[in-house]
C-alpha cells in the first residue's frame, strides 16, 4: 500500500477553489483543512482489530491503527487544531449508518459541541504493547 504525503496549504486552496456549497471531507488528515466542523468517529479497538485482519492489513498497521484508537490520535489532534466548538465524537462501534447520520446532522443543527465521552484505555490498556 502506498502512502504520500499531503501538501495542507495547497489542499485547502483548491477544496476553496470548488467549494460552491457545503462539502464533506473524510479521512484522518481531514481535520488539517480548516474545516468548519469536524466529527470524530470513534469505534471500539477490538472492532477495528478484527475489521482490518479480515481486510488483511499487515500486523503493524492493526496495531498502529488501534492503538492511534486507543490512545485518542484523530481527537486530540481535532483539539490541537481547531477551535473546540467546531468538535463533535461519536462512538459508532454499535450504531448503523443512519443513526450515525442523525447525530451528526442534530449537531450541525445545534451547533453544541461534544467530546471527551470516549475512552478505551482502561478497558483495552492491555492491547498496547
Amino acid at each position: 500500500m502506498d502512502s504520500y504525503v499531503v501538501d495542507f496549504d495547497k489542499l485547502n486552496e483548491y477544496i476553496r477553489s470548488i467549494k460552491t456549497e457545503d462539502i464533506i471531507l473524510d479521512g484522518h488528515v481531514s481535520h488539517y483543512l480548516n474545516p468548519d466542523y469536524i466529527v470524530v468517529l470513534r469505534a471500539n479497538p477490538l472492532l477495528i482489530k478484527n475489521r482490518l485482519e479480515s481486510r488483511k492489513y499487515l500486523p503493524k498497521k492493526v496495531k498502529e491503527n488501534v492503538e492511534a484508537e486507543l490512545l485518542d490520535v484523530c481527537l486530540i489532534e481535532s483539539i490541537e487544531k481547531n477551535d473546540e466548538s467546531k468538535i463533535f465524537e461519536i462512538d459508532c462501534s454499535e450504531k448503523g449508518p443512519e443513526n450515525i447520520v442523525n447525530e451528526i446532522l442534530m449537531f450541525l443543527d445545534s451547533k453544541n459541541p461534544e467530546y471527551g465521552n470516549v475512552s478505551w484505555l482502561e478497558d483495552y490498556f492491555y492491547l498496547i504493547e
